[in-house]
């Protein structure tokens, strides 16, 4: 085990330091350059946790109406926490088939959010979701416990690597983007930083930090090219689905760049992938220098493009499968619906699903000579001030 050393220790509080500045002014900054939404669609206070006691009724509607309602549930819930706490009350659900495929059935002792709608003197509650919050700390903090246990320092550093990154991205990235920031730059900010961060917590300041950082870093900017390059050859709008054209209407009161947004989704949805390969070949080529000092710049520059051919498969892919993956539920519809194959292919939701795992994978493809040639370069410097 490797004994940790004042300049170590040093090193790894400044970076906290710096993160935690970072943070602070970065999310502090954006956040109050966002637009005021002044009649939000929910009020965030009428939203309550309740646990269902009783079903007192379960019938399928008689006739459906222009709402589409197909079901009707009435049960009774205990409001668990809030002003109305221990309160039990009567709620009709009406389902669509929709909510019915999202929230029924309705069972006694489930944990439910409930919505409390003012209509003049009159109240009505409506189950709007199942309460999931619990279940998803537990994952969390499973996660992280085994995270630690097996990855001991290393794994606590990549948990507090990961904290700052979703921090980065939900209260940096996001608040710039509803300020009307110049996205594309605060997105190439934050994945410097987020390597940086990353790389300085798990490895210190050390050359095989320097290599993988530049060679994520130049990996990412070319993925980033190529997005930019080819949503303008392919006259991409941004718009790719109804959540799109949700924004589109907000347009008048929060501007947002939606090409920005898809080009986000190259850069962020290729980093994780890109980090790994440019670390792993540094890593790899640090350990090969260590146990053969005789090895030359141009064998090292060989060795790691060998071992990155060998990764760059099963990172390929990881992103392309990870883009499979998350269109599948529109690639059904288009299937079952008979869309016709030159619609398919040309259209922009499909298009940029290609976009996206194209880019990110020739992005894995250019991080690895990046970081094998800064690896060959910095090992030649060692060598050359070794020799005076």
């Amino acid at each position: 085990m490797k004994k940790l050393n004042i300049k170590t220790i040093l090193i790894y509080i400044v970076t906290i330091l710096i993160s935690l500045l970072i943070s602070y002014f970065g999310s502090a900054y954006y956040t109050s350059q966002m637009p005021t939404i002044e009649n939000p669609q929910y009020d965030s206070s009428q939203f309550h946790n309740a646990k269902i006691t009783a079903v007192v009724s379960d019938q399928p509607t008689s006739d459906v109406d222009d709402f589409g309602i197909v079901r009707e549930v009435v049960f009774k819930a205990t409001i668990s926490k809030g002003q109305y706490q221990h309160r039990e009350i009567t709620v009709k659900q009406q389902f669509t088939l929709q909510t019915l495929e999202e929230l029924y059935p309705v069972e006694v002792g489930d944990a439910i959010i409930l919505y409390r709608i003012e209509f003049g003197s009159n109240v009505e509650w409506a189950l709007v979701s199942y309460q999931r919050e619990n279940s998803l700390w537990l994952l969390a903090g499973l996660f992280i416990l085994l995270i630690i246990v097996f990855g001991r320092m290393k794994g606590f550093n990549s948990i507090v690597s990961l904290g700052f990154t979703i921090y980065a991205i939900f209260f940096i990235l996001i608040p710039a983007i509803l300020a009307n920031a110049n996205i594309y730059l605060v997105s190439l900010g934050i994945v410097l930083y987020v390597t940086l961060l990353t790389f300085i917590l798990l490895s210190g300041f050390t050359k095989k930090m320097i290599a993988g950082t530049l060679g994520c870093f130049g990996g990412i900017a070319t993925a980033a090219l190529i997005a930019y390059m080819w949503m303008e050859i392919m006259k991409m709008s941004g718009v790719l689905s109804d959540e799109y054209i949700h924004l589109i209407l907000l347009k008048d009161d929060i501007p947002i760049d939606l090409r920005g947004i898809m080009f986000i989704a190259v850069v962020i949805g290729a980093l994780g992938a890109v980090m790994d390969v440019s670390m792993s070949i540094a890593s790899a080529l640090e350990e090969i220098m260590i146990n053969s000092p005789d090895i030359t710049p141009t064998e090292v520059i060989k060795s790691g493009l060998n071992i990155g051919r060998d990764i760059m498969g099963t990172m390929s892919n990881t992103l392309i499968l990870a883009y499979i993956g998350s269109a599948l539920p529109f690639i059904l519809l288009l299937i079952i619906y008979a869309r016709p194959i030159n619609l398919l292919a040309n259209s922009e939701y499909i298009a940029s699903e290609i976009m996206q795992a194209v880019a990110g994978s020739l992005g894995i493809l250019f991080a690895m000579p990046i970081t094998a040639l800064i690896t060959a370069a910095l090992y030649r410097m060692t060598l050359k001030k070794t020799d005076i």
